[in-house]
C-alpha cells in the first residue's frame, strides 16, 4: 500500500483545501492511504471519525506554543511523524512559502522520496501579514531546492509561490469538486427557499470564512447597493470565522440585519445554493476559490472580484468586478441584470465538467503526482 501524507490540511472553518483534499480521499483507490497533519487541531470530532472510516488518520504536528517557537515544533513534529509513519510522498498545501519551507525541510530529513509543494492562494490573510508577506518573500525562492515537484490551482498561484521556477516546471492542478452534490434540483430548492423564508425573494449567496480575505465589508456594501436596485433582495451568509461578530455588527450599521441570513456553517452547501439567485465573491485574493467553480456547477450566476484569476471563469454566466468605493453600483446593475433575466441552471453543470474540474479530474492529476495510474474503485461513502 502506498502512503502519502496530506500536510496541512485541517477542517477549521471548513475551507477550500479541506473540501479539495476531503474529496479526493472519498474518490481514490483502495491500496492508496492518505492521511492528514495539520498545524490546527480539527474544531470537529465526526470530521476525524468520517475520514477514519475512509481509512484516513488524522494528526496534529502543531503547538500551544508562543509564535516564535512554532516554527522549530513544526518542524519537529513533522519530521517525528514522516519517521515513524513510513511514507512514501509528503504532500504539503498551503499559501506561505516559509510553511511550505520548514514542511519541505522535515520531509528530506526524513529521507522522503516524493515531495510536492501546493500552492492553493495568491496573498495573505489573518493577523500579522506584514510579518507574514516579508518572511514569505524571504523563503519563496528556496522552495525551488526542497522539493520533487511543484504544483498550483491557478497561475496566480503559481507566480505567488514559485517566481524562479518556469511556468513549465509547475504542474496546475483544477480545483475539482464532486458534480453530484450541485447539480441543480428544484426540488431541492424550493424546499429550502420555504425554509429559510425566501420563496419570493431575490437571494444573493456568499460561502466563506468569516476572514480578512474574504472582504465580508465590501460584500455587505455591494448587497446595500444591490437592494436599492432590487427590493427583494435578500443576502445569505454561509460560514463561520474571526469577522463573523464584526460583519454582524456592520450589517446592523448599514440598515441590513432584516435582510441579512447568518446561516452558520453548513456540510451542504450544495444544496443551499440551489436556494441562491447570484453568488458573490469578492475576496481581496484567491488562489482560485472551490466555492467559485461549486456555485457555476450549481449553475448560478457569479460575480468575482477582479483580485480572482480569469481563470476560474467556467461559464458564460460570471464576471469580474473592481471593489473600490465607487464600483458597489456596478455590483449592483450587474445583480439587477441576473434578477431580470433567465437562467438555465442545468447547464452549469455540463460546462464545469467540460473544463475539467470534475473530482474525477483531479484525483486523476493526485494519481499521476504520486506516480500511480488509473483510479480503479473508490472508497465510497458521503466521507467527511
Amino acid at each position: 500500500m502506498m502512503k502519502v501524507l496530506e500536510i496541512n490540511v485541517d477542517d477549521v472553518g471548513l475551507g477550500g483545501v479541506y473540501a479539495l483534499v476531503t474529496s479526493v480521499i472519498r474518490h481514490t483507490p483502495r491500496g492508496l492511504k492518505l492521511d492528514l497533519a495539520g498545524i490546527a487541531q480539527f474544531e470537529n470530532p465526526d470530521n476525524v471519525r468520517a475520514l477514519n472510516a475512509l481509512g484516513t488518520d488524522v494528526y496534529y504536528i502543531g503547538t500551544e506554543g508562543g509564535l516564535l517557537s512554532r516554527p522549530a515544533a513544526y518542524y519537529r513534529n513533522t519530521l517525528r511523524l514522516l519517521q515513524s509513519g513510513g511514507y512514501d510522498c509528503a504532500h504539503i498545501h498551503g499559501d506561505l512559502a516559509y510553511l511550505l519551507l520548514i514542511f519541505a525541510k522535515a520531509a528530506r530529513r526524513a529521507g522522503v522520496k516524493k515531495i510536492i509543494l501546493h500552492s492553493h492562494a495568491a496573498g495573505i490573510d489573518g493577523r500579522l501579514r506584514r510579518v507574514k508577506g516579508a518572511l514569505h518573500a524571504l523563503t519563496r525562492r528556496a522552495l525551488k531546492r526542497c522539493a520533487t515537484d511543484f504544483v498550483a490551482c491557478s497561475d496566480k498561484a503559481a507566480r505567488w509561490m514559485y517566481p524562479n521556477l518556469d511556468a513549465e516546471s509547475v504542474v496546475r492542478i483544477n480545483n475539482g469538486v464532486d458534480l453530484s452534490r450541485f447539480a441543480f434540483d428544484p426540488k431541492t430548492r424550493e424546499r429550502l427557499r420555504g425554509e429559510l423564508g425566501l420563496t419570493d425573494a431575490f437571494v444573493v449567496g456568499h460561502v466563506g470564512r468569516f476572514a480578512w480575505q474574504k472582504n465580508h465589508e465590501y460584500l455587505l456594501r455591494a448587497f446595500a447597493a444591490i437592494r436599492g436596485r432590487v427590493p427583494n433582495a435578500r443576502l445569505l451568509l454561509v460560514g463561520e470565522g474571526p469577522l463573523f461578530d464584526a460583519t454582524r455588527a456592520m450589517a446592523g450599521e448599514l440598515g441590513l440585519l432584516d435582510g441579512v441570513i447568518f446561516y452558520g456553517a453548513s456540510y451542504d452547501v450544495g444544496g443551499l445554493m440551489q436556494a441562491m439567485d447570484l453568488f458573490l465573491l469578492p475576496s481581496r485574493f484567491e488562489g482560485l476559490p472551490v466555492v467559485g467553480v461549486e456555485a457555476q456547477a450549481a449553475g448560478l450566476p457569479v460575480i468575482f472580484s477582479d483580485a480572482v484569476t480569469r481563470q476560474a471563469k467556467l461559464t458564460d454566466g460570471a464576471w469580474f468586478l473592481p471593489t473600490d468605493a465607487g464600483s458597489t453600483d456596478r455590483w449592483a446593475r450587474q445583480a439587477q441584470a441576473v434578477a431580470g433575466a433567465q437562467t438555465d441552471r442545468r447547464q452549469g453543470l455540463e460546462a464545469v465538467k467540460r473544463a475539467g474540474f470534475a473530482i474525477q479530474d483531479t484525483v486523476e492529476a493526485f494519481l499521476a503526482l504520486y506516480g500511480i495510474s488509473g483510479a480503479g474503485p473508490d472508497k465510497g461513502g458521503d466521507g467527511a
